[in-house]
This record gives C-alpha cells, structure tokens and sequence, in this order.
C-alpha cells in the first residue's frame, strides 16, 4: 500500500468515527452510555426473547487507575462496548478482572475450576500449549471462517498462523502493532551536567553510570541509582550485544536456553561488574516481578540515571509526565548503546503475534465471542477503542488521530490496550509501518521520545523461529525453569567476583537437570522435523 492509499485508509477511520458519540442515557451501568458505531453481525439469539446471553471476558487488573477515574470494569470502554455491540446483539458483556502479575497462576486457577471467562488470554505461550494439550480449548476455526472476516482481514495470516497447535486454530494470536520490546534511556540533562555525551557504545553507557555514581548529578544525592529496572527480560539488549552470533545457528536461537549461548557468560560477568561497582540497583531482586511502583517513584523523584524498561513505557505509564512535573529540566532521552563486536546493535523484537487470545471448551459462547473480536475489528471500534471520542480525547491531524493533552484523555485511555485486544498498539495501516508509529507517538508532548523509542527498540531486531508442534517438555517444565531463570539471573548478578564462574557453572548444570536438557533436546528434534 503506498502512502497516499495509507493517509486514505487513515482518513477513511476518521470519517467513520465521526458517528462516535457521547450521549446521555440511564441503565444499569450507572453511568453514561457511548453511542454510535457499527453493532456488528447479529449473535445467535439476537432479538431473542429469552435471557440474554452474557459474553463473560477476562480483563487485566493493573492496578494503575488513575485518581477520579471511574473503575477499568464500568467506564467509557465498557460502556461503549455493551452499547455498540452488547445491547444489538442481545449479550451483556461482562468483564472479569484478573491481576496482570499474576496473570498466568489465576488463569489456571479459573481453568481447572472451569470457571473461566469466555474469552481469555495470556501472552505465555507454553500456556496455551498446556491448555492445548489437556483438552481446553474450543478449535476456532470454523467460527473464524464463518463470522470473522473483519478479523481475518486486521490480522493478516502471518499473525493467525500463531494460534494453530496441532494444526487448529486454537488461538487468535493479538496483531502487534509495533514489534520493538525493550528501549534504553538516560538522563540527558544529567550527562550535560557531567559534560558527558549521548552513549552511543557499552563502554560509553559504563562510563557515564560511573560518573552518575561518583558525582551524584541533578537531585540524586546519595540515593543515586545509576542504572534501575534490573530483570531478566529488559536485559535482553544488553544480553545479546555480547552473544558470538557468528557461531549461533537458527536452530540454536529456537533450541538453546539463553545460558549457554555463545557469549552469555561475557554478558552476565559485565552485569556482576555494574552490580559489585554499585552501578545498579542494590535491591533490584526484590522488585523483579512485581509491579514497577518503586522503580518509578525513584525515577519520578530523580534517583534513577538509566534504565531498560518495555519500548517508551515512560509515555504510556505516565511517569515521563510525572516526572516533567516534579522536575521540570529533566531530560529523559532514549539511546541505543549496546553494541556488539561488529558494531551492530542486536535486540530481540517480538514475532508479530502479541498475546492468545483463546475461547474455554466449556464455554457455551464461542459463537458470540469471535463475533465480538470481529466487531472490534471494524475500523470505526479501533478508532473509538483505541482513541476515544473525537473532539473530547482526540483529534485527527494528518489523517491520523492525536490524543488531546487533558484530563478526560487520561481518564479515559490510560489502559486503552486492555479493551481493544485484538490489537498491540496503536492502529491505522496494515501495511505502512510509519504510519503506525505516528499514530503511537499520538502524545504531542512527547512525539519525539516516542518516535526514536521505538525505532531503537527495533534496530538490529531479531525474531526468535517458531515451530508449530507442541513442546510436551516445555509444558511440563516450563514453570520451573522460568523460576529457575529467575534465581540464576540473581545469583550471578550478585555473586563475588572472584566467584562468578563457579557461581554460573552450578547453577546452569541445575537447570539443565531440572528440565533444561529435555526441553532442548526436544526443540531441536522438533525444528529439524519441521525443516524437512
């Protein structure tokens, strides 16, 4: 698609949207209703005089509602979601709140009692493999065939082939929009105070965290962190900028665990340095997991100097903003330092599904559970569920949809993500990959920031090769050994230097022990069975 049919495709969302409205109407939700927009495909008992169906799905919790904001289960999303697609299709849409953390353990929960919403997700894969391989999942293909074109037509065949196990569509993989995982910033304003430049090497990022440590820069004080949000995911940069890639097969990208991979050693004796320097959070093991409060309080009140979090998290967390306010010369700018042995800067990026979407198999609602995800997938629903109301939380600018800068934006779309699930980011072109960034660089104040966010993220960006069959061992371990990651990331990070090698020899032959060898060997049988 060129870019005068994108701007078009763009411009043709906007037009629909202009029917989206706010109007004012009593009902149980105790609130105000949204109105407008396309009720979609009629469900099977549309119109029907008995009782109506109820469309149970799962929603994260977050914990992150903003003050004065209505609950993430009755507000401007829910209600326009029963208006627009519950109310004409005779299906109250109930949402079923489930801790982000702790997503994975409460779902199995839910599952086992058989007591599952409708429609659930996760973005963990062995997850739905376990799901896939127990009997609990309803195969969605016929109904996708039947009431999903809109849906068929968004995601695109690359995104749907990640919800085949077994050769069934026992998944609706979730389009990610934007395939950039992790992005580096730094305090700029601190480095100009140091008269230090933008890193643009490892050794240059190492160098400016000493100077943070030594001479405690801006309002840091002794509190200083000079590099914060320290976990086994957002390392993964810093990570692979170490890995020999020149002795790394695709075989061993799918198959190896990161620990024996060509490098890896390098990479976590590089860590355990920053660590035993005091470079890094001195308490990061007891935030790893858990929700970042702490590490943005730290950042917002102008104690952290760099960081590793998700691609400009910063903008749609809020706590750029936050901090802005607290400090109004802070300079937070994304860099790209860690390069490898040819200069490259190699990164994982995600594969272009974003989380599972999967339907129960005792689940008596199938049918209206795929019709709501090709509702959703019309383009007048992406608009609204992602932007709002046009004139009240956006406007359009270029044939694209900008959020407005005030109060009823950030009540309104501060987890946007979690109602429009079909979509990971911002939408407006199936085929133009700028057109995309733009319509997520949607803040005005920080465009910029969020533009060079994700183009760091995806530099040099490596997708990880998938096999379709089930990994029966990746089940059966795959608990454990994430577990297991978790520890060896601490202990290595932590150990003494002059024990760092023992330190990273045990703990790797445990995990080989406990599961490691099994799934690897079972990866590599399965991806040369597929190349045949």
């Amino acid at each position: 698609m060129s870019m005068t049919s994108c701007k078009r495709f763009a411009s043709m969302l906007a037009i629909m949207a202009l029917g989206v409205i706010l109007a004012s109407c009593s009902g149980g939700s105790g609130g105000k209703n949204p109105s407008g927009g396309a009720s979609g495909d009629p469900a099977p008992n549309a119109g029907a005089k008995d009782k109506p169906i109820t469309l149970r799905v799962e929603l994260f919790d977050r914990n992150n509602t903003p003050a004065g904001a209505p609950p993430i289960t009755d507000n401007f999303m829910t209600q326009y979601i029963q208006k627009n697609f519950g109310d004409p299709n005779h299906i109250k849409v109930e949402f079923v709140t489930v801790p982000r953390s702790e997503e994975v353990d409460k779902l199995n929960v839910l599952m086992a009692a058989n007591q599952a919403p409708d429609i659930v997700f996760t973005y963990d894969e062995p997850t739905v493999q376990n799901y896939v391989k127990s009997g609990g999942l309803t195969d969605l293909g016929p109904l996708l065939e039947q009431h999903g074109q809109d849906l068929i037509n968004v995601l695109g065949e690359d995104v749907l082939r990640y919800g085949v196990f077994e050769g069934k569509q026992y998944a609706i993989p979730a389009r990610r929009v934007l395939t950039a995982q992790s992005t580096t910033f730094i305090r700029e304003d601190w480095l100009d105070e140091l008269g230090l430049p933008l890193p643009e090497t490892t050794e240059q990022f190492y160098n400016a965290l000493k100077a943070f440590k030594e001479k405690k820069p801006g309002k840091s004080g002794d509190q200083v962190v000079p590099y914060g949000y320290i976990d086994y995911f957002h390392m993964h940069p810093l990570q692979y900028s170490f890995w020999e890639w020149d002795n790394i097969t695709d075989e061993d990208l799918y198959a190896t665990p990161e620990w024996l991979m060509p490098g890896n050693r390098e990479a976590y004796r590089f860590l355990n340095k920053l660590y035993n320097e005091g470079l890094i959070d001195p308490d990061f093991a007891l935030q790893m997991n858990k929700d970042t409060q702490q590490f943005q309080k730290d950042l917002i009140n102008g104690r952290i100097g760099a960081a590793t979090p998700n691609t400009n998290e910063p903008v749609y967390m809020g706590y750029l903003a936050e901090l802005l306010k607290n400090d109004p010369k802070a300079k937070l700018t994304p860099i790209d330092p860690f390069t490898d042995a040819d200069g490259k800067r190699p990164k994982p990026v995600y594969s272009p599904n974003g989380m599972y979407i999967m339907v129960p198999k005792n689940s008596k609602n199938a049918e209206a559970a795929i019709k709501y995800l090709n509702w959703m997938a019309k383009p007048e629903n992406i608009i609204t569920l992602q932007n709002g109301t046009e004139g009240v939380t956006y406007k359009m600018e270029n044939g694209l949809p900008v959020t407005l800068d005030n109060e009823e934006a950030q009540r309104t779309l501060y987890n946007y993500f979690d109602y429009c699930i079909i979509l990971n980011g911002k939408f407006v072109s199936t085929t133009d990959e700028s057109q995309n960034i733009e319509a997520n660089a949607s803040d005005p104040n920080f465009k910029d920031f969020t533009v060079k966010s994700i183009e760091y993220g995806m530099n040099d960006g490596i997708v990880k090769p998938r096999v379709e069959e089930t990994i029966q061992s990746e089940i059966k371990y795959a608990t454990t050994l994430k577990q297991k990651d978790d520890e060896i990331f601490v202990k290595v990070i932590t150990a003494k230097p002059a024990d760092f090698d023992s330190v990273y020899d045990k703990e790797v032959a445990d995990y080989m022990k406990i599961g490691g060898q099994a799934v690897m060997d079972e990866k590599r049988a399965a991806f040369q069975a597929q190349r045949q």
